[in-house]
């Protein structure tokens, strides 16, 4: 399933859901609604029954008193009470909500006429008469309250029913909802959140210079399609990096040649004794021109086998202390723009000594190319129990320290040191590719305006027994 139907349900079983909850409770609402006004009917009309019951019995007593004194308050007072009860009677006839109870209302009135028709006739009814027509509309009246405090009861007892059977459809619904909506979720993150941070994690590490770096493929969808084609896309990157290091390894070769053949033939010009005292400036600008190419050209072949991992190192031990030594006095030579000071003990590790001077050659070469003249630059070689380290410590412009994963890639060159001074960018990456290949490990430590200070520590050749690589090891970088 794509993510956009997977998405699409989702979402769709949420709403439908959510859509059944609220027509449920709007239901059931509406049906509460119903019946709470049954009872409410139902109660007033219970309440009607209980005045007209009381109004017959205060009647009759009245017509009691009258009969036994004689006296004409106790006849106006029974007159009152018996035109009282029509308005209840009608009420409570007009009041009943139970169905088909039709013929019981009309029992009621008809009794109650008969009632009334006795109790305010002239001559007055005797008394047995009376009475009886006022037993058979009480009776009338109970049976018709009974019957509505029943249904009454039936009723709350429903309404209850149905307001649990609602909670509990509510609540089941609630968590079946949740329960959806965490599936969803736990898809949702498998599906679309840890592909995506996958692959955001694999171009990041692409972006460093892992070339070999791949997204992992989850599902068939289209996170899925994209990650086949970063990596469809890394491979073709690699592919023509590949290409490309072919091509300056096959140049550097083509143009090594003839520079060979020119700076051979520059030296046998100035052995011959014909050749005239003035050309010999020329033939040793020759001379030196074409072992510079040659030394550059050997650089350049250099870094494509570092890249390519296909590097020989020719490991031996080498005193760290010795090597500084001797680079600091062939710098201190050449280099006068600044002030080179060193400082450091004897410090043994197995290594290829010749890759190690270029190391620290390129990071001297640095520290002159971006830092102000007259501006001291310090070497420091300490040794610590498994490891030599030596810093390069310079007083530059700096780099900021989010660009600083980016000084190790190929080809790569900050934007504000472009213009300082003149380089392919393939320095720092060859100098961290030799370090990698002695076991070491290389840092930058810097912040704009205060200068730069690059770390490296390598393992220290101990009684003999080298710790980077095997004795007399003479192979391919990382074999």
């Amino acid at each position: 399933m794509s993510i956009k139907k997977f998405i699409s349900f989702w979402m769709g079983g949420l709403a439908f859901c959510f859509i059944i909850l609220a027509l449920s409770l709007i239901a059931s609402t509406t049906k509460l609604q119903s019946m709470n006004a049954r009872v409410l009917k139902d109660s007033q009309t219970i309440e009607v029954a209980h005045q007209i019951e009381n109004a017959i019995l205060r009647e009759r007593r009245e017509d009691l008193l009258w009969r036994a004194t004689g006296e004409s308050a106790f006849l106006t007072q029974k007159a009152n009470l018996v035109k009282k009860l029509p308005p209840l009677v009608r009420e409570l006839t007009g009041s009943d909500s139970s169905s088909g109870n039709s013929g019981g209302t009309s029992h009621i009135r008809q009794l109650f006429e008969l009632y009334q028709a006795e109790a305010l006739a002239e001559p007055m009814h005797p008394l047995a008469e009376v009475s009886r027509s006022a037993d058979k509309l009480l009776q009338a009246v109970e049976e018709f309250r009974e019957r509505n405090h029943s249904q009454m009861t039936e009723t709350l007892a429903l309404s209850k029913h149905l307001d649990t059977m609602v909670d509990r459809w509510s609540i089941g619904l609630i968590l079946f909802v949740l329960c959806f909506a965490a599936l969803g979720a736990v898809l949702l993150l498998k599906r679309i959140i840890i592909p995506t941070f996958a692959l955001s994690r694999a171009a990041e590490r692409f972006g460093r210079g892992e070339s070999a770096v791949r997204a992992r493929v989850y599902n068939n969808d289209e996170l899925g399609m994209l990650s086949r084609a970063f990596n469809e896309m890394t491979e073709n990157i690699k592919l023509l990096e590949q290409d490309r290091r072919h091509l300056i390894a096959s140049l550097a070769h083509d143009i090594k040649n003839p520079m060979v053949l020119i700076g051979g033939t520059a030296r046998r010009l100035k052995k011959k004794q014909a050749v005239v005292e003035e050309k010999m400036p020329l033939l040793n600008c020759i001379i030196e021109q074409a072992d510079a190419v040659e030394e550059l050209i050997g650089e350049l072949v250099d870094t494509v086998r570092l890249e390519d991992g296909n590097a020989a190192f020719s490991m031996v031990e080498v005193d760290l202390h010795d090597l500084l030594k001797t680079i600091l006095a062939k710098q201190s030579t050449m280099l006068t723009s600044h002030h080179l000071s060193y400082e450091g003990e004897p410090c043994q590790v197995w290594g290829d000594a010749r890759r190690l001077e270029r190391v620290v050659n390129n990071l001297i070469s640095n520290a002159v190319k971006y830092s102000e003249r007259g501006s001291a630059i310090d070497i420091r070689l300490r040794r610590e129990p498994d490891r030599c380290v030596i810093t390069v410590k310079d007083a530059g412009v700096g780099i900021p320290p989010e660009k600083i994963p980016t000084l190790f890639q190929p080809f790569r060159r900050l934007a504000g040191t472009k213009n300082m001074a003149k380089g392919s960018g393939l320095g720092l990456f060859s100098v961290k590719k030799i370090i990698d290949g002695h076991g070491g490990k290389i840092t930058i430590a810097s912040e704009p305006g205060r200068g730069t200070t690059v770390t490296i520590g390598l393992p220290s050749h101990q009684n003999g027994c080298p710790c980077a690589c095997p004795a007399n090891e003479t192979g391919p970088l990382g074999k």
